[in-house]
């Protein structure tokens, strides 16, 4: 499963940003990916080849990860893996009901946090716990 978030804007002295969402190690040359980066000319089975091994060595195969790419005008690139998708580690840990326990959305806080290099405060607990419930989570206490 490819799924994939897309902002190109062309222009030659510029560098070209794009948001990608890939499975850690599962990238493959193929549409939707491979017309995606083929606009922003980028050789498609290079960077599945990189962010392969790249990704495989930091996560466990066919994570969600949220990726921005960039591509100089020179027409090379590279990437920064922004962390884990939140919605993933949701779905990952709710049962069929979309309801979670408070322990368990305490965890998954814990892992997107430490994808992010960030501590848990009061407002980020807020801003995700808030991002929970606008996805349909019953929090169970």
């Amino acid at each position: 499963m490819v799924r994939e978030k897309e902002r190109i804007v062309f222009n030659p002295n510029k560098i070209t940003y794009i948001r990608l969402q890939l499975p850690a190690g599962e990238a493959v040359s193929a549409p939707p990916l491979s017309a995606i980066l083929g606009q922003a000319q980028i050789n498609s089975s290079e960077f599945c080849r990189v962010f392969n091994e790249f990704s495989s060595k930091q996560y466990e195969l066919g994570v969600l990860l949220n990726i921005d790419l960039y591509r100089r005008s020179d027409n090379s690139y590279y990437f920064i893996i922004r962390g884990i998708c939140f919605p993933y580690i949701l779905f990952q840990i709710a049962d069929r009901n979309r309801s979670i326990f408070l322990e368990h959305l305490y965890d998954a806080f814990r892992i997107k946090l430490s994808s992010m290099n960030k501590e848990l405060d009061y407002n980020t607990a807020k801003q995700l716990f808030g991002s929970a419930r606008a996805m349909g989570f019953n929090v169970i206490l």
